[in-house]
């Protein structure tokens, strides 16, 4: 029988599928012991929501559940109500049991819905009811932790979307400041900008309440054994082609996944891994992607183009005066535009002047287009 493709990559992957992490794992383990509240950054498609469902994994062994709440695109209070709402009621087994009756009551007694199918917080619900049905939700954590649970952990993905939702931010900090010990919270963000508007600004309920872990690159011989070991356990040996798909990923987790994953559906059970299947897959994965980062692209500025073109010419070093030159962009907005995309999360910065590509199809894609003329998209910088 064929053996399953081992590298997904449209999907949050299984704790034992993590590449490397062992450290960030350890560091969220311990901080969630002593029930901090953890700001937890990175880029989107880089492994955070796979590296908490590891840590709710490691911390369930002990009695710890897990409870992650993606919040991505709410806009109102009734849709923070319906995802928090949601993601207890899809734990499982004997939580499952002890919070249903609890769940329901809620749904009762304040006129939401979350438990149904399709359902989301009622429309004919008061603005008074969704707030006090908001801080039930809240307090299940403190409700059950050293008593029916062991403790809790409690993650808000894409937490900076609650940005949205008018004093959502303050609601949330006023109901978990007075939590126990045996209750964590990580706060999973995506962009920079906004994490930073939530955590880093006086005036927010987070101000600095949060300890910050920032997820970089996969170590080069963490993805190595593992690429090596999910080949060889077909009787496939990647050989030298093991160098290119690790310098072409870059340590970025999904896109190794990805590149993988396209190189495995073109190489054979118990043969050797060529660099002709490498050059189909690579430029498969180009193909599939092209389309998005075309639009990635022209959402840019023509001085973000330029300067993420400047990268791709000297080695990542943009302010070499030849690279700037060499497409148009002035030295002396170099820095101010790099830190915009450092924001950004489309570079990371590697040393003094230099950067990297955080998504390293993107970096692809801009190298194909080097050979071309700048369209007229890039002269406009507004």
């Amino acid at each position: 029988m064929r053996r399953m493709n081992p590298f997904p990559y449209q999907r949050p992957i299984l704790p034992e599928q993590v590449i490397d992490r062992d450290v960030e794992v350890q560091k969220l383990l311990s901080w969630c012991d002593s029930a901090m509240l953890v700001r937890l950054d990175a880029p989107r498609r880089y492994g955070k929501t796979s590296l908490v469902r590891k840590v709710f994994h490691e911390a369930g062994k002990h009695g710890t559940v897990g409870v992650l709440c993606d919040l991505k695109g709410v806009l109102t209070l009734s849709d923070v109500i319906t995802r928090l709402g949601r993601s207890y009621a899809q734990l499982r087994g004997p939580l499952e049991k002890m919070l249903r009756p609890v769940l329901t009551s809620i749904e009762l007694e304040f006129n939401v819905s979350f438990m149904g199918a399709g359902a989301g917080a009622k429309l004919g619900a008061r603005p008074g009811n969704e707030e006090a049905a908001l801080f039930a939700l809240l307090d299940l954590p403190q409700r059950f932790a050293g008593k029916g649970w062991q403790a809790v952990i409690v993650c808000f993905d894409e937490f900076q979307d609650v940005l949205a939702v008018p004093a959502a931010d303050d609601k949330l900090r006023s109901a978990i400041q007075h939590h126990s010990d045996g209750c964590a919270y990580i706060f999973a963000g995506s962009e920079p900008r906004l994490m930073n508007a939530l955590f880093s600004d006086k005036r927010r309920a987070f101000w600095n309440q949060a300890e910050p872990l920032e997820l970089g690159p996969l170590a080069p011989a963490d993805v190595a054994e593992y690429v090596t070991a999910q080949f060889a356990a077909d009787g496939r040996d990647v050989g030298p082609v093991l160098r290119l798909v690790l310098s072409t990923a870059q340590g970025h987790p999904q896109r190794t996944m990805y590149l993988c994953s396209k190189l495995w559906e073109r190489s054979q059970p118990r043969e050797p891994v060529t660099i002709e299947a490498w050059q189909a897959a690579l430029d498969a994965a180009k193909l599939q992607e092209e389309h998005a980062l075309d639009a990635e692209w022209r959402s840019l500025s023509g001085s973000a183009q330029r300067v993420l073109r400047a990268v791709t010419l000297n080695g990542g070093r943009p302010f070499q005066k030849q690279a700037a030159e060499a497409v148009g962009v002035p030295i002396g907005s170099v820095d101010r535009v790099s830190d915009a995309l450092v924001g950004a999360y489309m570079l990371r910065q590697t040393g003094k002047g230099e950067f990297a590509f955080v998504d390293p199809m993107l970096e692809l894609y801009v190298r194909d287009l080097a050979g071309s003329s700048l369209p007229e998209s890039e002269a406009d910088d507004s």
